[in-house]
């Protein structure tokens, strides 16, 4: 069968009403929105717990962070959610500032996996719809929605989901990183000036907790950390910047790819990034230098557990 394409604004039949008759029915589901509310979570709550009691569903959520605009009770009752659920996951697409590559997160995706008996029916809504009460019922939006036997666009649209999960700017939250972030929101709705110090510094905070934080894929700083632990094991006690630049980059191949220039200027960058004695705004002063290309754990690269 090809596929059946629908067009729909909010104003002829509400989102919220598509996404709760495809939870109801599906075992795989993957969402991926700039902003997310409490509003649209209730919106589809019972749906949600539907999917993952009766159908033992399995489902993600990533939201983005971007300008403090998805707000902490959300982000609270998808925790809660994943506390009672092991099919559920969500995670955090960092701000701007923070996710290493400059972009501004802003997808608004659904993707759903039915199976029945031996088929399988994917559907895919892509649109101007955050996971909010407006974005789902009232405000005037415009979806896409595909639905298919075989899988041809929900496979692309798939395809760039994974590339928003799979990258280290991706995280889970912990509770107290959600109470920290609603607080310094509240901050900063109030303020006249983001840039007060105080405010700045909160955030910085809460910029070095993400860090901390649990992600899908190891950030660079993880892989350095945990080869030069390797080496350390076979007796390599300072291990060289050429074993680095030769063997990281295989490490690194599956969650990245990159020009092997690039990846060495990139390997460089963390290690200057965080050298015990770098003036870096971010540095965690994991790494120090052992002699002219040699590089060691510091007592804090070695008890580091980060993402």
């Amino acid at each position: 069968m090809s596929a059946k394409i629908q067009i729909l604004s909010n104003t002829n039949y509400p989102l919220s009403e598509v996404l709760k008759s495809e939870l109801i029915e599906s075992t795989r589901v993957k969402i991926a929105v700039a902003f997310l509310r409490r509003t649209g979570i209730d919106e589809i709550y019972k749906s949600l717990d539907y999917a993952l009691r009766e159908n033992n569903a399995q489902i993600e959520i990533i939201a983005g962070l971007d300008f403090k605009t998805t707000d902490s009770s959300a982000l609270f009752a998808l925790k809660d959610i994943e506390k009672e659920q092991k099919n559920f996951k969500f995670y955090c697409f960092g701000d701007r500032r923070d996710n290493h590559n400059d972009l501004v997160f802003h997808p608004k995706m659904y993707l759903f996996e039915t199976t029945l008996s031996r088929n399988t029916k994917y559907t895919s809504i892509i649109g101007s719809s955050n996971l909010t009460g407006g974005g789902l019922t009232s405000n005037f939006e415009v979806n896409s929605i595909f639905r298919e036997d075989t899988p041809k666009y929900y496979s692309q649209l798939e395809a760039i989901y994974n590339e928003i999960k799979y990258t280290d700017s991706v995280f889970n939250p912990s509770k107290d990183y959600i109470l920290r972030y609603g607080n310094i929101k509240k901050e900063i709705e109030k303020a006249e000036n983001t840039t007060d110090k105080a405010i700045q510094t909160e955030l910085q905070f809460l910029k070095n907790e993400e860090e901390k934080l649990p992600g899908t894929v190891p950030s660079l700083r993880k892989i350095i950390i945990e080869f030069i632990k390797e080496k350390n094991k076979d007796g390599i006690m300072k291990v060289p910047l050429e074993m680095i630049y030769e063997e990281v980059p295989k490490i690194l191949s599956p969650y990245k790819r990159m020009k092997m220039d690039t990846i060495n200027n990139t390997i460089r960058g963390e290690l200057n990034k965080h050298e015990f004695d770098s003036k870096h705004n971010d540095n965690m002063s994991l790494f120090k230098r052992a002699g002219r290309g040699l590089y060691v754990l510091t007592e804090k690269g070695q008890k580091y557990e980060g993402r």
